[in-house]
């Protein structure tokens, strides 16, 4: 049959937001005799990075998962599915529930999967509703309604395919008619038990359709009959899943037990024991190499599918459980869903995640505030130099060029053989000091080495100043006249670290050459912003 079931549209509810917070594929052998771990090895790593979660939700964690590129990620929001950058860790996209008058905006996501391809994704809600959601693009969203009381679970079957049991019990296979853009609804399979869980290999040809009853079949999508069956434990709501090398599958046996199975006979593969207990979710790595499981102790753990033992393990906060897990495609991270609402972006080389954003930072130059101390020494010897404290600032916008401005203060010291006596009521005074205020701009270029953290760099300045000599004896205090000019430089200097040293020379309009040498500290300007 030919129908549009419910197909409402709506313009693309993805709503770019602040923030606010890439795979090599070797299949698991088939042994004759199974791997069994007890869920622990000689090294226990366990990392602590409760500060390190991305963003916290009002509502449970459900659902998560990655786009095969690892451009995206998604996650549960209360009622929200949430589209993340990867590189940046910032929100992409917001997708609200809201595509129809009928649709429940309080819904909550029990599901997500991407396309391979990255361009779709599926959504579905615990309302009787799944969305299909256009990644990165203002194409509209598709609503698709059950027929029973409840859809509790969709796959794509390909890209353009998607698995579901829109009665509860029964599998249908729904494709989108590229020419009218409506679907192609058709029963397939049905279930006396219903369905609890679906998943499907990459390829789309073998769908994996447990029941709440425990009994997991694997269906062939080409011939839609089913190849074998078996039992699962469904009290730890761990859903079998599908390993990408599209052989195996993950399945709990207790509340202790995860087995690792070959879809082709159902013989047992690996075992991996966990005295805790799992609960709530497990999955395979890209690679099909390892697995992720959330344990009932309140941590994430690791577990090498060759050997059966623990690899790595994560402690969430607060006693916390995770509720949905997802490896990225390059296996370099875990994202972590919690019970209580926590996203945590687990980084497995124990490094700091860095962001994309952050990383060409990284290659840059830090803008920053500089203070030193000089001397400079003046253009006639009636003075022994000028003293001089600057404050400035380096922009390096474009490197190795940056600009700056700066703003100085500087006294000169009279020397003993200042060529002029001054009298007041009969008593000399002392030899008038020499005050300079300036401020100008500057434009230079420098040599970054990142390594050592070391500058090599040359200036060019020009502005303005102003100086006036005035009498410090405290029974006299007098001053002349201010006296107005301009001044141009040039410098050269080696920064390490916060050290800065540099030194150059002037052109004062009033007092023609001068030599002048600073040193000082950097401040980087990030360090003054708030966190």
């Amino acid at each position: 049959m030919i129908c549009s079931f419910s197909l409402f549209a709506q313009e693309n509810n993805a709503e770019p937001a602040e923030p606010s917070a890439p795979v090599e594929n070797p299949s698991v052998s088939d042994g004759s005799s199974p791997v069994v771990g007890d869920g622990s090895s000689e090294n226990e790593p366990e990392k602590d990075l409760s500060q390190d979660y991305l963003a916290k939700s009002a509502a449970p964690v459900n659902a998560v998962a990655w786009t095969r590129d690892g451009k995206y990620f998604a996650t549960s929001w209360n009622n929200l599915v949430i589209l993340w950058n990867a590189d940046s860790n910032t929100i992409a996209a917001i997708y609200s529930n809201s595509v129809s008058e009928n649709s429940n905006p309080l819904a909550n996501i029990i599901s997500l999967q991407f396309t391979s391809d990255g361009r779709y994704m599926l959504s579905v809600r615990d309302d009787n509703t799944a969305l299909i959601h256009s990644v990165g693009t203002n194409s509209d969203s598709t609503l698709i309604t059950g027929t029973g009381n409840s859809i509790p679970d969709a796959v794509f079957a390909g890209d353009y395919k998607i698995l579901l049991p829109l009665d509860g019990k029964n599998l249908y296979e729904s494709l989108r008619l590229p020419e009218s853009g409506q679907f192609k609804v058709e029963e397939k399979l049905d279930f006396a038990d219903g369905i609890w869980g679906l998943s499907s290999n990459p390829a789309g040809k073998r769908v994996l359709v447990t029941s709440e009853s425990g009994a997991v079949r694997v269906v062939d999508t080409t011939s839609w009959e089913v190849l074998t069956e078996f039992e699962c434990y469904t009290l730890t709501r761990i859903k079998p899943k599908f390993a990408e090398d599209s052989v195996h599958f993950l399945s709990a046996k207790d509340q202790n037990t995860l087995v690792v199975t070959s879809s082709n006979d159902a013989s047992d593969f690996l075992t991996v024991e966990e005295p805790a207990g799992f609960s709530f979710t497990a999955e395979f790595s890209a690679d099909s190499t390892k697995i992720v499981a959330g344990v009932d102790s309140g941590c994430v753990k690791i577990y090498d599918i060759a050997s059966g033992l623990e690899e790595n393990s994560f402690k969430l906060m607060y006693g916390d459980s995770a509720k949905s897990l997802a490896f990225s495609p390059d296996g370099k991270y875990v994202i972590i869903g919690t019970e209580q609402g926590y996203i945590y972006r687990w980084v497995l080389s124990g490094e700091e995640f860095v962001p994309e954003d952050e990383k060409t930072q990284e290659n840059k130059l830090e803008n920053s505030l500089t203070l030193s101390v000089g001397y400079g020494r003046l253009g006639t010897n009636y003075y022994l130099g000028n003293a001089i404290f600057e404050a400035g600032y380096r922009n390096y916008f474009r490197p190795p060029f940056y600009w700056g401005a700066v703003g100085s203060l500087g006294a000169g010291v009279p020397g003993s053989e200042f060529p002029y006596t001054y009298y007041e009521g009969g008593e000399q005074l002392s030899a008038p000091f020499l005050y300079t205020l300036a401020s100008g701009g500057l434009i230079g270029l420098v040599y970054y080495n990142k390594e050592f953290d070391f500058h090599v760099f040359s200036e060019a300045g020009a502005g303005w100043n102003v100086r006036m000599m005035f009498d410090n004896s405290l029974k006299y205090p007098h001053h002349g006249k201010p006296y107005f000019g301009g001044y141009g430089e040039l410098v050269v200097g080696v920064q390490w670290k916060w050290a800065r040293l540099w030194g150059g020379v002037q052109y004062d309009s009033n007092l023609h050459w001068l030599m002048k040498a600073h040193i000082g500290v950097a401040m980087p300007t990030k360090s003054f912003r708030r966190k």
